[in-house]
């Protein structure tokens, strides 16, 4: 009986691990539940992630003909005891969070293997990443009020004894309601721990979980002996989204987790037109913005909702007039956040993301560089000394080699920012993307620093015509492919070195 991929529809033996057209992982799970539904109930529509802990995925609810998102613990996982009651203890602490702007958890059973499995609300909309990506910075008035909004959802969550950890503008969703007034909603409580836990700084195997980009000092383990993570780390997480709602870029940038971790320790961010001359926010949003950044977690504001009154007193004064996007160089980043969810292939099994350390072959949704934080996350005051040594000549570093563009004056109208096109690439039976050139400009698009991407893979360019030459080792020519993309679009290139009706498939395994 043929199996059905869950990315591409195609037609493929059910004892593979993976799909040989796309690349899309084939899970245990999968091969049950993809056309049966989850306890009678939940019939499984697409994936949106896979990691360490397990998978997630869409789903419809039909009897009561309502999406839901399933996040499923991995079997292994299950009988781990340590995993087994952190996610039990999650599935309780978020029963007691009834806000309008936290994602609501539904269910939470266990399948016919001993698997447990939760269903929270499936929130239709865009989440902030992708909203700053498509406008640039917000206005300063429109920036405060998505805030506090988010600020009283982080509050609720603290008053319920948890800490998010992964506060970052992919899992901040903005949604409107049936009369289309505008909501914000946490999402992905995946990662959250209950406060006074113990080893809050990691995981139970050590590692760090959530973005480099907006890790707090604590969540890099930077606290006193004996002391713990409490909520205070999410308000400077939340105060970096912030910085960039108001600038259309994060305070801090770098190449490496390493390079983040002696940013976070002790650099002070950048005044906001420092980095973007652009921006309409008062001195009062600054400082209060500022304050949330503080290295020393006694000097932040002492909850969210102190937070969210502080925007609340001056967000009457604010500008309504959103700043122009700034001109930043092109880097490559130890974090590029994805504006929507990317799906695991070969390649991407050695990055990590979204939880962004990981056992081999998780895929999650932020890439992020494989090195622990064992070695990056010490508490003694011995490494700070040695480490403010080091940062001095890293920050100067990076300082000299940042690009300082003009940018155009207040009276400028300022330019659309461009969507990025995004571009697919697949191959039968496989092949090595050796050349991309965009036929508009005449220039070659740099592959993320690598001599070659290896299909299926994904890269973002400017919308644009482009020629794309394919090689496999095994046939004698390579093929090239012209394509042509447009602003915010997703194309997927497919190309045939042989014919997959006649050539046999790759075994790929059988169930373990």
């Amino acid at each position: 009986m043929p199996f059905f991929c869950i990315h591409c529809r195609s037609a493929i033996d059910p004892e593979f691990k993976a799909c040989p057209y796309c690349g899309e992982a084939i899970t245990d799970f999968l091969r049950r539940h993809f056309e049966v539904p989850v306890d009678g109930k939940y019939q499984i529509l697409s994936r949106l992630g896979i990691g360490g802990m397990g998978e997630v995925f869409k789903a419809l609810h039909i009897h009561l003909n309502a999406l839901r998102v399933i996040k499923l613990m991995r079997p292994n996982v299950a009988a781990d005891p340590g995993a087994n009651e952190r996610f039990l203890r999650e599935a309780r602490l978020a029963t007691r969070i009834h806000h309008p702007n936290v994602a609501t958890l539904f269910d939470f059973s266990t399948i016919d293997d001993g698997s447990w499995y939760m269903v929270w609300e499936y929130i239709e909309g865009t989440n902030l990443h992708e909203l700053i990506d498509s406008r640039g910075p917000l206005s300063p008035r429109y920036a405060a009020t998505l805030a506090i909004q988010a600020l009283m959802g982080l509050d609720a969550i603290h008053r319920a004894g948890i800490v998010h950890r992964d506060i970052s503008p992919e899992n901040l969703m903005i949604t409107r309601d049936d009369e289309g007034v505008e909501h914000v909603k946490i999402i992905d409580l995946g990662i959250a721990k209950q406060s006074g836990g113990g080893e809050e700084a990691k995981t139970q195997t050590g590692m760090f979980v959530g973005k480099w980009k907006y890790c707090s000092p604590e969540h890099l383990g930077m606290m006193p002996d004996g002391e713990r993570i409490d909520g205070r780390a999410d308000l400077y997480s939340f105060g970096i989204v912030l910085y960039e709602m108001l600038t259309g870029v994060p305070p801090f940038q770098a190449d490496t987790p390493h390079a983040y971790v002696m940013l976070h320790a002790s650099e002070r961010p950048k005044g906001l037109r420092e980095v973007n001359p652009n921006v309409t926010a008062s001195p009062e949003l600054e400082r209060i913005l500022f304050k949330s950044l503080e290295k020393d977690r006694k000097n932040r504001y002492p909850t969210a909702r102190d937070f969210a009154h502080a925007l609340e007193e001056v967000l009457p004064s604010l500008d309504d007039r959103a700043g122009a996007p700034v001109q930043l160089p092109v880097a490559a980043e130890a974090t590029e956040e994805a504006t929507r969810v990317v799906r695991e292939t070969p390649r991407q099994a050695d990055v990590a993301t979204v939880i962004t350390t990981r056992e081999p072959g998780d895929v999650v949704l932020d890439r992020v560089a494989s090195p622990t934080i064992e070695a990056a996350a010490p508490r003694r005051k011995g490494w700070l000394i040695g480490l403010a040594a080091a940062i001095a000549l890293v920050v100067g570093l990076l300082f000299t080699f940042r690009r300082h563009d003009e940018v155009p004056p207040r009276t400028a109208k300022a330019a659309k920012p461009v969507a990025a096109a995004h571009l697919a690439m697949n191959a039968f039976p496989w092949a090595a993307v050796t050349h991309i050139r965009n036929l508009d400009s005449g220039q070659d698009v740099s592959i993320a620093g690598k001599p070659e991407l290896l299909t299926p893979d994904a890269i973002s360019v400017t919308p644009g015509r482009y020629e794309v030459t394919f090689s496999n080792p095994q046939f004698k020519d390579p093929i090239k492919q012209l394509v042509e993309v447009k602003e915010g679009e997703e194309r997927t290139l497919d190309v045939h070195f042989a014919d997959p009706s006649q050539a046999p498939l790759p075994r790929f395994g059988v169930r373990e």
